[in-house]
């Protein structure tokens, strides 16, 4: 056979080759390009193509990089999840929670109050899960944390139940306690002292924000309360702060209507607030009653050194990022919101094999 007549075959042969290709036969580079622009939903979906895009869809399918925000409807049992990471929202409906408003948010669960019963419990929206807690009176605006998940033996449910011109009233109880402890300690917090605003726990302690910029710490081994010297610096016409933690490290961050956030790191030797002009790469998921922090510089969206609030457009409830930048000169405006009103809370890990994870993908 001639030379012309093998590169004519040749040519011919390479012809149909390409002509018979389909999706199926993507170079995987560019398979898992187009993959990683899917939804979880549709993600699931191309799974079943065949072994080669299940495998693709299965490496890049990640439901818990960061979290979810849940939204609690005033007038019945309905709540709204949204996942920032894929912009998808989920309607759920929980009438055992009727009655009830959230406390605070760790680890995956939630801790809801009725102001009518004085009921508290954890419930875990995941799962549906829930554990009960004794009883407590609490005051509209009191706040409340907890250390870790109650299905652990080492959860701590805090709450500063009193304060007077003289004496601070705190209470502790353990997540399978039958009663409330109760702790008393000398007042010792400026006059203009009004309310707290933020509590975290992070160190083995509970860091306690008032609304005048003073922190104080309880600690549970110790049963001790200590007010911290200085308050952190801020500019006038704050309207609202966030407070959370990543690895032991204490963040502040002071909200404005017409300028940017001011971000303040503690330093945890000598307790003084320095001024930061980026997160060092984390993503910090900010709402009234608690906040999530993660480092997500590998996140395929590329998301990090950024400030994750909820915003509503209308209707629509979404949330949008701001980058803490020492070169952004972007003013941010943003308005407080009702505390109760959303939150920010974990997805597990095995989101995908939950009963309710069929719900979600419909």
């Amino acid at each position: 056979m001639s030379k012309k007549k093998k590169t004519k075959n040749k040519k011919q042969s390479r012809k149909e080759k390409e002509k018979d290709q389909t999706f199926i036969n993507l170079p995987s580079d560019l398979l898992q390009l187009v993959i990683s622009r899917l939804s979880l939903k549709d993600n699931i979906r191309a799974s079943a193509v065949c072994k080669t895009w299940h495998e693709a869809c299965v490496s890049l399918r990640v439901v818990h990089t960061s979290p979810w925000l849940i939204y609690f409807s005033k007038t019945d049992e309905s709540y709204e999840l949204y996942d920032p990471s894929m912009q998808k929202t989920y309607n759920l409906h929980f009438p055992e929670l009727s009655g009830f408003r959230v406390c605070y948010s760790k680890d995956g669960w939630l801790l809801m109050y009725n102001a009518n019963s004085y009921k508290l419990l954890f419930f875990n929206p995941f799962t549906r899960d829930h554990i009960p807690v004794p009883p407590l009176w609490m005051a509209y605006d009191q706040r409340m944390a907890f250390s870790c998940a109650p299905t652990s033996t080492s959860c701590l449910l805090f709450t500063i139940s009193s304060v007077t011109w003289n004496y601070i009233t705190i209470k502790t109880c353990c997540a399978d306690a039958q009663e409330w402890k109760t702790f008393e300690f000398k007042n010792r917090l400026p006059r203009n002292f009004n309310t707290f605003e933020q509590i975290v726990f992070s160190n083995g302690v509970f860091y306690c924000l008032t609304n005048t910029g003073c922190l104080a710490l309880f600690d549970p081994s110790l049963n001790s309360w200590n007010v911290l010297p200085g308050r952190p610096p801020k500019r006038p016409g704050s309207n609202g702060c966030f407070m959370t933690e990543h690895q032991g490290e204490i963040f502040l961050i002071y909200m404005y209507r017409h300028m940017n956030p001011t971000v303040l790191k503690l330093d945890l030797t000598s307790f003084d607030w320095t001024e930061r002009k980026t997160l060092g790469g984390l993503t910090i998921y900010a709402s009234a009653l608690s906040s999530e922090s993660r480092a997500e510089q590998q996140k395929p969206s590329g998301i990090s050194n950024c400030l994750c609030l909820s915003v509503f457009h209308g209707f629509k409830r979404t949330c949008i990022y701001y980058e803490v930048d020492e070169e952004s000169e972007i003013c941010f405006k943003w308005r407080k919101q009702n505390p109760y009103e959303n939150i920010w809370i974990m997805p597990p890990l095995n989101l995908l094999d939950l009963p309710l994870f069929d719900q979600l993908i419909k």
